[in-house]
């Protein structure tokens, strides 16, 4: 077991991690969505056809429906955790691009930067 000062794994954020993140989220959440639209399009198909009807087709309808609403929740949350993810990356590049000028401006143009 490790101890206190021990860090067997360690994960460095950087703006490129953050944008990356950013957009599989995207990726992810449309291709959701594209499954979605598609589920609940077949079952709007398979209820409008004469040949299936009854409790069971109603049933399986409103559960599409409920994962169609159920999803753009997801998806408004997901949409809102990506744009904060690209929001950080600008302000930890913002941040990074301020103190190197306050360390150059304390210590000389020509001080290195750790």
């Amino acid at each position: 077991m490790p101890t206190e000062k021990e860090n067997p794994v360690s994960i460095v954020v950087t703006p490129e991690l953050l944008r990356t993140t950013s957009d599989a989220i995207t990726a992810h959440m449309e291709t959701a969505q594209a499954i979605a639209r598609g589920y609940l399009g077949n079952q709007e198909n398979v209820m409008s056809s004469a040949t299936w009807s009854g409790q069971a087709v109603n049933a399986s309808h409103a559960t599409a429906t409920q994962l169609t609403s159920d999803l753009q929740k997801v998806l408004t949350g997901g949409t809102r955790l990506a744009e904060g993810l690209k929001a950080a990356a600008a302000l930890m590049e913002s941040h990074e691009a301020d103190s190197t000028h306050a360390f150059q401006g304390l210590f000389g143009a020509g001080a290195q930067t750790v």
